[in-house]
């Protein structure tokens, strides 16, 4: 008896010597206040505010995800924060296109919320309810989509982002360069 309650023993501390080596989310030893979650929701959320100057949310340590992003970067010649401040610096008018998961399409019916914000630690990921063009129907016909962002935050800015894009192939009759 003493013995096997010396294993069990062992194993309930072997347990608990694992569980404690995995990560508490998704950043170790994260540590944050619910007032510092809402924070970070809300600096996600301006992301995607019109008119709202997107450079001054970015943090000159930001790094991209989005495989288009990167590949855009990379054939600039510039890193993820420069080719974050290309694309979404200046004035709103000025920038032309991009900005995040709702484009294009109509607005959603009334009532009907676009965004779900969930946020764990420094992570916060916005899921969009978007409207697109059904490419199979009439024009005017649309169904819906869901798209999503995630950013990581600190200290009230963009740090990180991800989302569901892909490296679209070029449109028929179209070669590499966009002939």
């Amino acid at each position: 008896m003493k013995t096997m309650t010396f294993a069990l023993l062992g194993l309930v501390m072997l347990a608990g010597s694992a569980a404690a080596q995995v990560p508490g989310g998704p950043t170790p030893n994260c540590n944050v206040t619910p007032a510092q979650i809402q924070e970070n929701k809300r600096v996600a959320l301006q992301f995607f505010a019109p008119g709202v100057d997107r450079l001054a949310l970015a943090d000159p340590t930001y790094i991209q995800h989005n495989p288009a992003f990167v590949k855009g970067a990379r054939e600039a010649g510039l890193n993820d924060y420069d080719y974050f401040k290309s694309r979404f610096g200046g004035p709103p008018a000025a920038r032309g296109g991009g900005g995040g998961g709702r484009q294009g399409g109509t607005p959603p019916p009334a009532g009907n919320p676009t965004d779900i914000v969930l946020a764990e630690c420094d992570l916060v990921t916005v899921v969009h309810l978007n409207y697109v063009q059904d490419p199979t129907a009439p024009p005017g016909t649309f169904y819906a989509r869901s798209s999503f962002d995630t950013f990581r935050v600190r200290n009230g800015k963009l740090v990180e982002h991800w989302d569901g894009a892909v490296i679209n192939a070029p449109a028929a009759g179209r070669g590499r360069g966009g002939q």
